[in-house]
C-alpha cells in the first residue's frame, strides 16, 4: 500500500506510530483526560516524574496523599496516590486455544508470567517490517517519556531491546511475517461467545463471498456454529489481510498459531508467587494472539 501510494502521490512518511497496546498512557488524549470509556482495563501505576519545569509550577511535587484530582475529562487518566498510570504488562497464556476473562488479569505481571518483552519484541520487528525497505521513512512517537514507559518511548524501547538497533534489512526484521506469509496462523472463533453475535459475523463474511442462502446458520449452536465461524473468518481474514483486514470481528476472533505447543509447563488458573513477604495468588491471563494499534500513514 505504502509503495502504491508513492506511486500515485509521491513520498510518504510512516507515523507516527509506537509499541503502546492500550490507552493506559496519562494525558495520551488530553490533560486528565481520555477517550470516552477508557482506559478499558486497570491500568499498571508507577511512581510519577519530577516536574520537568520544575516544583514552582502549580500542583508540584504530586500529592500522594490525594486520589484523582479534577477538572475530568470524558476518560480517566492522571496521578492517584502519588502514582501515574503507564501500560499494562503482557501475561503468557496458560494453555494455548484455551480462553479465559482477561479482565482478571494483573496489570502488573507475576515475574514468571510476564510476557511484555517477547509481546512488544514481536509487535516492533513486524511493524518494522512492514514500514522499512518502501515509502522513505518512518518515526516512532516519541523520543523520550517521563515515565519509565517504553510503549511510548524510543531510547527505552531501545534499553530494553523490543527495536532493534542497527541494519533495519537484518533478517530478525525481514522474517518478523514469515508465519503469517506462509499461512501458519489461523482466524477463529472465540469460544463461549454470544451465538447471535458469531451468526452476525458469519453472515457478514457469507455475504462477502456471495453466498445467498444463509438460513442454515439458524440451526447451527454451540461448537457447530464456532466451526463454521472458524472457516468463515479465517477465509475473510486470509482474503482481506492484505488490504488491511484485521482477525477481530468485534472482539468474536483471534489468531492461532498452526501446530504450537505450550512450553511453560503450568496448567492451573491460578498461579502462587512470593511477593512483598507474603503468599499471593494472582489470576492467571490466557491470551492468544495480539492486539496491534492503528496506524498513520503519511502523519
Amino acid at each position: 500500500r505504502i509503495a502504491a501510494v508513492e506511486r500515485a502521490f509521491g513520498p510518504v512518511v510512516v507515523g507516527e506510530w509506537s509499541l503502546a497496546t492500550d490507552n493506559c498512557a496519562m494525558w495520551l488524549n488530553g490533560f486528565n483526560d481520555n477517550l470516552p470509556g477508557f482506559p478499558r482495563l486497570p491500568c499498571k501505576y508507577v511512581p510519577c516524574a519530577d516536574p520537568y519545569m520544575g516544583f514552582e509550577q502549580p500542583g508540584t511535587p504530586v500529592d500522594p496523599s490525594k486520589s484523582l484530582q479534577g477538572p475530568y475529562g470524558t476518560g480517566m487518566s492522571g496521578p492517584v496516590w502519588g502514582l501515574c498510570p503507564v501500560g499494562r504488562d503482557w501475561v503468557k497464556e496458560r494453555k494455548r486455544g484455551s480462553q479465559s476473562n482477561f479482565v482478571h488479569a494483573p496489570p502488573m505481571a507475576p515475574r514468571r508470567l510476564d510476557d511484555t518483552d517477547a509481546v512488544r519484541t514481536q509487535l516492533a520487528l513486524k511493524k518494522i517490517n512492514a514500514f522499512s525497505g518502501v515509502g522513505h521513512g518512518f518515526y516512532f512517537w516519541n523520543f523520550r517519556t517521563e515515565l519509565d514507559e517504553p510503549d511510548w518511548s524510543y531510547m527505552l524501547a531501545l534499553e530494553r531491546g523490543w527495536i532493534p538497533k542497527g541494519n533495519l534489512n537484518a533478517d530478525i526484521i525481514s522474517n518478523a511475517c514469515i508465519k503469517e506469509d506462509e499461512g501458519l496462523f489461523l482466524c477463529i472463533c472465540k469460544r463461549d461467545q454470544l451465538e447471535s453475535s458469531v451468526r452476525g459475523a458469519v453472515a457478514y463474511c457469507l455475504n462477502d463471498d456471495g453466498v445467498k442462502d444463509q438460513s442454515y446458520l439458524d440451526n447451527l449452536e454451540g461448537e457447530d456454529l464456532y466451526e463454521e465461524a472458524d472457516r468463515a473468518f479465517n477465509k475473510f481474514w486470509n482474503k482481506h489481510r492484505v488490504e488491511g483486514a484485521t482477525c477481530d470481528f468485534g472482539g468474536l476472533a483471534m489468531l492461532s498459531e498452526v501446530n504450537a505447543t505450550d512450553t511453560e509447563g503450568y496448567d492451573d488458573d491460578y498461579y502462587y508467587y512470593y511477593g512483598g513477604g507474603e503468599n499471593t495468588t494472582v489470576t492467571v491471563l490466557k491470551i492468544v494472539g495480539a492486539t496491534l494499534g492503528g496506524l498513520l500513514v503519511g502523519g
